[in-house]
């Protein structure tokens, strides 16, 4: 009796052929291998040293985290960097989607890739992390536990690389890549120092218990995997055909995560919920306001299938900046009344400005000859970092003529961003005045923006008028 052999596969049928194609590229690449062999050579070179010089595995130790963190956190997720911008110079993505593959499993697959690479690597340093606990009486599961969290921090960077691939400008992606790498280096510094002198510190105090400690780990990973999302979904909506949107569930997502982040602000005051919800509202924004218009009808025709919940949802869930500018404004609106309900309304102000200064910048490029660019969002990050730029020199000339003079100048209040610098630096005698013109200054610009996104929401009726008619037939 015979039986037929099964061929070999390297990869189970199962997953998704994107993730297994970039998977084995990836893994032939000299790039990998060599990074793997460096890693581990130097890896044992400073277990000889230690072993040379009879020191104790805390004489080492920034090596090995250095090293690990420079590996996972910086030299892996640079392998994508160019990603998607080369297969949309070389105009290879229309042929993929021809496939049926769609965006977000192209993106994914390309994530993936380095993400399982660097899982690859980082289970291939565990054995130093067991020999330095056996020979070095170093505690094992804290250091396992940092080792994932390097991993996490890895897969994050990554993603959010892919998500630049996606700007067709080398150099603006450069900019974006290198200015927060200059500022970050000073505390990748920092870190090694303080772990070199022994001062180093953890995410759990010694007095932590058990249950905080595992909140504290399922909020870190929370966080972690709507970052991830959030740059996977902005970098697949931005290759994606205008028939086809990811609007609807980026900002269900997102509106989902600033909800959950409010209350649970609201029910235990702890300001990290805040602080991590104000993120979550400033990327939303930024990938709200940097859609353009979709004229395409069946792009919203999936909300008119769903009946009243549908066209009330159309308003805010549909793509496009028009539909974006109101949601921002609900979910800006929302964590305003939390922190008013938890604090007080002394921050307000400053929060309303930070509001102003991004419907100031969207409602410019909207009006100005950079609304034909096809591409909104390098045109909002250089207008905003310009803005920013002109308002810290406009700020620092503001503070200098209001201690000349004596008391704040009525005109330094025009500008929201210097507003919101200068502002703290007042006494209090001045401070509330001096807020109170700026906030009526700054309210020109959020209405401007509602009128203007009014506007566009009524060119586009006949858009919606025709998706109705198709829903219609649909059913």
């Amino acid at each position: 009796m015979t039986t037929a052999l099964r061929p070999l596969t390297d990869f189970p049928d199962r997953l998704s052929p994107m993730v297994v194609k970039e998977l084995r590229q990836g893994l032939r690449t000299r790039a990998f291998s060599s990074i793997l062999l460096l890693l581990h050579a130097l890896l044992i070179l400073v277990t000889l040293m230690t072993a040379v010089i009879d020191g104790s595995a805390d004489d080492t130790r920034w090596l090995y985290d250095g090293i690990a963190t420079l590996v996972l956190c910086l030299v892996l997720p640079f392998r994508v960097s160019n990603a998607l911008a080369e297969e949309i110079k070389q105009g290879t993505l229309d042929m993929l989607m021809l496939t049926r593959i769609s965006p977000g499993r192209i993106v994914l697959g390309k994530w993936a890739s380095v993400v399982l690479q660097s899982l690859l690597i980082t289970l291939s340093l565990t054995p130093y992390i067991v020999a330095r606990y056996v020979f070095g009486g170093l505690e094992l599961a804290p250091e396992l536990l940092m080792l994932a969290a390097k991993w996490l921090a890895g897969s994050v960077i990554t993603a959010a690389i892919l998500c630049l691939s996606t700007l067709r400008q080398a150099w603006l992606r450069m900019v974006i890549l290198f200015v927060p790498l200059f500022f970050g280096s000073f505390g990748l510094l920092s870190y090694f120092v303080m772990t070199a002198t022994g001062r180093s510190g953890t995410m759990f105090s010694a007095s932590s218990t058990p249950l905080a400690q595992v909140l504290i780990i399922l909020g870190v990973v929370s966080l972690a995997a709507w970052a991830i999302f959030a740059f996977l979904s902005l970098a697949a909506s931005r290759i994606s055909p205008p028939g086809k949107p990811l609007a609807w569930l980026k900002r269900s997502v997102h509106g989902l995560a600033l909800l959950v982040l409010g209350l649970l602000y609201l029910a235990t005051s702890n300001p990290l919920f805040f602080t991590a919800a104000t993120p979550v509202l400033a990327f939303m924004t930024l990938d709200a306001l940097t859609e353009s218009s979709n004229t395409v009808p069946s792009a919203y025709a999936p909300f008119y299938r769903r009946g009243m919940a549908g066209r009330v949802l159309v308003c805010l869930l549909s793509p496009g900046w028009a539909s974006g500018f109101w949601l921002a404004c609900l979910c800006s609106l929302f964590l305003c009344v939390t922190l008013a309900l938890d604090i007080g309304t002394d921050s307000l102000p400053y929060f309303y400005l930070g509001v102003s200064t991004v419907c100031m910048v969207s409602f410019l490029i909207q009006v100005l000859p950079t609304r034909h660019a096809s591409d909104l969002l390098p045109v909002f990050l250089g207008s905003l970092a310009v803005l920013h730029l002109f308002a810290g020199v406009f700020s620092g000339l503001g503070i200098m003529l209001a201690k000349g003079s004596g008391g704040p100048a009525l005109y330094l209040a025009v500008l929201p961003p210097a507003a919101t610098v200068i502002a703290p630096s007042l006494p209090a005698a001045s401070r509330d005045p001096f807020l109170m013109n700026a906030m009526l200054f700054a309210l020109p610009w959020p209405v401007l923006h509602a009128f203007l996104s009014l506007r566009v929401w009524q060119k586009l009726r006949p858009v919606r008028e025709k998706a109705r008619h198709l829903a219609l037939h649909a059913s």
